[in-house]
Order: structure tokens, then C-alpha cells, then sequence
């Protein structure tokens, strides 16, 4: 998914056009700011930037007041010394009816070198006018779309120990960087149904992204949430 986006957002900056807000919805908030900060990372690297304009507003469990939302995105209207800058904005469901209000007509018409990046554990959450200035990503509904029904049952039967038909298929079947992928993608939706294993989703989402950038075996990282399941 990063690589897509950074593509996108490349081309966008190419041609000099707007780039419309990201807001990414996911029930678990932690990891979708820890996804976006990744990801602002890999996007200053790739454009060329510099990390000192990665800005963050950091979520800390209060309401988003008018005058820090302002004070913050001031900057936005700075020409950066580099092809762009990162306007960060954790959890926009603590903004006040005042503040969100106040962030409109930046999100409607952000000037060309701005990414702006702005998380949700939920769209209901969010004003409907916020909504229809935004590209909305639904992790969520993404992870859940990820769901393989053959390895989500055979994950099924290795966790309840009523067989060990997973090891066994990782282990003998000739699979592709993809099916790993999958089996990974699986294993996320699968503990966040039955809420199991909730501390390794945040690794396993990092494991992809290497497995996708990277020249790895996917196999060995496979194997070892296999493992880690049975400890």
C-alpha cells in the first residue's frame, strides 16, 4: 500500500498538482499513527526532502483546540527549501466542532507542496465536510479485504490446536513472496477478530513492508509467528 501511495503522491507533485489530504481510518489508532509516521518517512527519503519538515500534531488524548490547530498549520503557507514538507495530524476525532471548521479551506485548497496525513480510529467520528475534502484510506476495511478464507481457516485450526496443517503447508509448499504476504495479511485480520495476539500486529504490518521493499525469504518471517504461536 505505502509504495502505491508514494507513487501517487509523486506524480501528483510532478505535475504540480494539489494533494488532497490522506485521512487513514483504523479502529487500533496507535498503529495507524505508527503506519503514518513510517510512512512520512519513506516519503521524505523518496521526495528528496528533508526530515525537518515532517511537522507532527501528536495526539495526547485531549480535544484539538482552534488556536493549537492554527498555530500548527501556519507553516503550510511556507515555501519549503525542498520539493515538499509533511503536515502530520493525529487522531482528527478530538478536533472541536470550532477547530475542525478552521482547517477547511486548508484541506479544500492545500498549497501544491504540502502533504497533509491524518488519522481516525473511526469515519463516523469525523465532520462530513472534513470527509469530502479527504482521501479517505479504511484500514479496516483494507486488512479485512486482505482476509484469504484457506488460510484464515487453517490459522483457525493451528491456534485452537486441533491440528498443525499450517506449519506443515509453510513448510512444504513451493509459495511466492505473495502467498507469504497473504498468509500474513490473514493472520492480522484473524487476531483482530478474536482478539489474540494483539502485540504482534503492529510487527507483522512492519514484516510486510520489509518483505514488499526488501529481497528477503519471506518464509523465515512466516515461520516465525508460527512459531511465536505455539510459545
Amino acid at each position: 500500500m505505502q509504495d502505491n501511495l508514494i507513487k501517487q503522491i509523486k506524480e501528483k507533485i510532478n505535475t504540480k498538482e494539489e494533494i488532497s489530504p490522506f485521512l487513514f481510518i483504523w479502529s487500533n489508532i496507535s498503529n495507524i499513527n505508527l503506519f503514518i509516521n513510517e510512512l512520512s518517512q519513506r516519503l521524505s527519503s523518496e521526495l528528496w526532502s528533508n526530515k525537518n519538515f515532517i511537522f507532527s500534531f501528536i495526539d495526547n488524548n485531549e480535544k484539538i483546540k482552534v488556536k493549537d490547530i492554527k498555530e500548527f498549520l501556519e507553516k503550510i503557507f511556507i515555501t519549503p527549501t525542498y520539493w515538499s514538507q509533511i503536515f502530520i495530524i493525529e487522531n482528527i476525532s478530538r478536533m472541536t466542532e470550532e477547530s475542525a471548521n478552521s482547517c477547511l479551506k486548508i484541506f479544500e485548497e492545500p498549497p501544491i507542496w504540502n502533504i497533509i496525513l491524518l488519522s481516525s480510529p473511526s469515519e463516523s467520528w469525523v465532520l462530513e465536510t472534513i470527509i469530502s475534502r479527504c482521501t479517505i484510506i479504511n484500514m479496516d476495511k483494507t486488512i479485512q479485504d486482505s482476509k484469504n478464507e484457506f488460510y484464515y481457516g487453517m490459522i483457525d485450526d493451528y491456534v485452537r490446536w486441533i491440528d498443525h496443517d499450517l506449519a506443515s503447508y509453510v513448510f512444504k509448499e513451493k509459495l511466492e513472496k505473495q502467498d507469504y504476504i497473504n498468509i500474513l495479511n490473514t493472520l492480522i485480520v484473524y487476531f483482530k477478530n478474536n482478539l489474540v495476539y494483539l502485540d504482534l500486529i503492529e510487527n507483522i504490518i512492519e514484516d510486510i513492508n520489509w518483505i514488499q521493499k526488501n529481497n528477503v525469504l519471506p518464509k523465515y518471517i512466516v515461520d516465525k509467528y508460527i512459531i511465536r504461536m505455539k510459545i
